[in-house]
């Protein structure tokens, strides 16, 4: 796959937003995977390959990769993530959490793009 050429930038911009307060391990990791999905996912959308996505979706990009990050608490601690669990009881107080697997399989079929984005994708899109 293509890497975006101005791939860097966008990552130290990501950085700015979500500084790496905890002092994740991940951090890197989370960041890097987030921009390449969203930007696979805007170039598909728009039909415009990756090398040639222009600079003015880089706002667009860095909005939904925070966006991502911040809905599926990737770069929030494991014990305080409120999202990985299945079911609470209060007798006798029970918690049970989602398997790494289905959280993975959730994770693979994130569709970055919301409906808040698709009005201004929409100006750049190419018919196929």
């Amino acid at each position: 796959m293509d890497k975006y050429p101005r791939f860097e930038e966008v990552k130290k911009h990501l950085a700015d937003f979500l500084p790496n307060t905890d002092n994740m391990p991940n951090y890197d990791s989370v960041l890097e995977f987030t921009l390449e999905k969203v930007i696979s996912d805007v170039s598909i959308y728009t039909n415009i390959p990756i090398l040639e996505l222009p600079e003015e979706l880089e706002p667009t990009i860095l909005g939904l990769a925070v966006q991502t990050i911040d809905i599926h608490q990737w770069l929030v601690p494991k014990d305080q993530q409120v999202g990985n669990i299945q079911s609470l009881s209060e007798g006798d107080t029970s918690v049970s959490f989602r398997s790494p697997s289905d959280i993975y399989s959730a994770l693979q079929a994130t569709n970055t793009i919301t409906d808040n984005y698709v009005m201004l994708l929409n100006n750049f899109r190419r018919l196929a």
